[in-house]
C-alpha cells in the first residue's frame, strides 16, 4: 500500500486536488508519478471527479517493453474560510452565471 498511489495491474491511480480557479479556468499543474511529477494540462471547466490519462507513466510491463499509465482523478477543493471581498466576488459570480446542476434530478 502507498499513501498516494494505487496499483491495478500495470497502471497507477491516484488522486490530486485543485483549486476551484484551476478547475474553471484550465490550468498546468504538477502531479506525482512513480518516478517523479510529470505536467498535466486541466482543461478549463474541469469538474471534481474527472480522470485523466498519463499514458506511459505506469509501472514496466513485466513481459515486455512499454509501461501502464497513470489515471489522475481530480478533487476540486473549495476554499475556507472566505473574507467578505471573496464572498462578495463569488455572490457577483453567481449572479452574472445563474446555473442549477440540480436542474434535471427526478426523485
Amino acid at each position: 500500500p502507498h499513501s498516494l498511489f494505487e496499483r491495478k495491474g500495470d497502471n497507477i491511480h491516484c488522486t490530486i486536488p485543485i483549486t476551484i480557479t484551476e478547475a474553471s479556468l484550465g490550468a498546468r499543474v504538477q502531479v506525482p508519478t512513480v518516478e517523479g511529477t510529470a505536467t498535466m494540462v486541466v482543461p478549463p471547466g474541469t469538474s471534481s471527479g474527472q480522470v485523466f490519462r498519463l499514458k506511459e507513466m505506469g509501472v514496466p510491463h513485466l513481459k515486455g517493453g512499454g509501461r501502464g499509465d497513470e489515471y489522475v482523478t481530480v478533487k476540486v477543493v473549495v476554499p475556507q474560510n472566505l473574507d467578505e471581498r471573496s464572498q462578495q466576488l463569488l455572490r457577483e459570480f453567481a449572479r452574472l452565471n445563474p446555473m442549477d446542476p440540480r436542474r434535471d434530478l427526478k426523485v
